[in-house]
């Protein structure tokens, strides 16, 4: 939970970067749809853990990512997603710039997230994402649109993603 996303749902997105990106911090913004009666308790977390007000559905949401080395170059997929999910990831396809992905979540949050993301040159990038499933048993829909700049070199606090061992 080290990081916000583009949170649950670059939550639940992995990019591949494959050298797309820059190292560094990045602004996200992102508008959440929750299709559900409340914004879920993990992204309520996230948002307080960067010391945010928690996101309001429809409404723009500003956070950061610190992106390393290794995601820039393509050897580790960009982590957006929260630690506690228990999601697998998969990039669909990825042409000109485009990516697709697909990832499947188990746990509170249950469910398939499909998303695209766009890179429009190393600094900045802009896709979509839409999960559908079920959260603590009950059905659950939430989509988001989003939007990401880079910041600079310096992450100013923001910690990197990293990967926990099983």
């Amino acid at each position: 939970m080290r990081r916000l996303l583009l949170s649950i749902f670059l939550l639940l997105l992995p990019l591949q970067a494959q050298a797309a990106g820059k190292q560094g911090l990045w602004t996200v913004t992102t508008i959440w749809r929750f299709g559900m009666d409340k914004v879920p308790p993990a992204i309520v977390a996230l948002a307080r853990q960067q010391g945010l007000k928690p996101p309001v559905n429809g409404q723009p949401f500003v956070h950061h990512i610190c992106m390393t080395p290794y995601e820039v170059d393509g050897r580790q997929p960009l982590h957006l997603n929260s630690r506690d999910l228990d999601c697998s990831f998969r990039t669909v396809s990825m042409r000109r710039g485009v990516m697709v992905t697909e990832s499947i979540c188990h746990g509170p949050l249950e469910g398939v997230t499909r998303g695209q993301v766009t890179w429009r040159d190393n600094t900045h990038f802009e896709g979509s994402t839409e999960f559908k499933g079920k959260y603590r048993g009950d059905p659950a829909r939430m989509s988001s649109t989003f939007s990401a700049d880079w910041a600079g070199d310096d992450c100013r606090g923001v910690r990197p993603y990293v990967a926990q061992n099983n």
